[in-house]
């Protein structure tokens, strides 16, 4: 009597299980490749914030060349990097780093000569109404009135206004601006309170000054 020996084949695999070899393949590699570019990005990251802004920048990705701008400014140390991260956190509303890296900014021993050379920057551009002394204060009023530093936000504003003078687009009207917005009467009376004791001595100074708190009220009564 023959008998049937069945061969076995070790070596065969069904496409089933071969279909299930190669995802787990592409998936571990995919795996892989995103770990390794996470990690180069972090390199990347900490080695050249700066690089990485630039990247961003090319993306539009604003919200995050402005984190980008703050880690370059904890590099350097530069005023100037640290103006770039106060503007930056600003025009995309992160007011939180606005408010801090601005109160910074304000306090700078170099603010000063800073302003000069950025007005000498600007000198003969229409565009530019304020000085940068004015913007810089008023943008970092603004972002202090929206994380909720009212008391400070004021006293910023009115700082840089300076003594017995009421400039062309001056922080007070960054300030305002925030204020109006929010619909918040209570704040925009503090405001009137602190501007009706302003003495100016300009005669043009005294016509904006007039009108700006004319515009107050006018707010605060509808």
């Amino acid at each position: 009597m023959r008998t049937h020996v069945r061969k076995i084949n070790f070596f065969r695999i069904s496409e089933g299980a071969l279909g299930k070899l190669v995802l787990k393949t592409a998936a571990a590699t995919v795996s892989l490749i995103i770990a390794f570019g996470l990690i180069l990005f972090g390199i990347v990251s900490l080695a050249s914030p700066s690089a990485m802004m630039a990247f961003a920048d090319s993306l539009a990705m604003d919200g995050l060349s402005a984190y980008y701008s703050i880690a370059i400014y904890e590099r350097t140390g530069e005023i100037s990097d640290l103006a770039a991260a106060v503007e930056r956190s600003y025009d995309v509303e992160h007011y939180s780093d606005a408010a801090k890296y601005g109160e910074q900014l304000l306090s700078d021993s170099g603010f000063a000569a800073y302003c000069i050379e950025r007005d000498e920057d600007t000198a003969g551009n229409a565009g530019v109404i304020s000085s940068y002394e004015q913007y810089a204060a008023g943008i970092v009023s603004s972002a202090q009135y929206h994380v909720g530093e009212k008391e400070s936000a004021l006293e910023t504003a009115l700082d840089a206004l300076g003594q017995n003078t009421f400039p062309e687009r001056n922080a007070m009207y960054y300030l305002s601006s925030a204020a109006t917005s929010s619909g918040d009467v209570a704040f925009c009376r503090e405001m009137l309170s602190s501007l009706e004791k302003l003495t100016v001595e300009d005669v043009q100074e005294q016509v904006l000054l007039q009108e700006f708190i004319t515009d107050l009220q006018i707010f605060c009564a509808e």
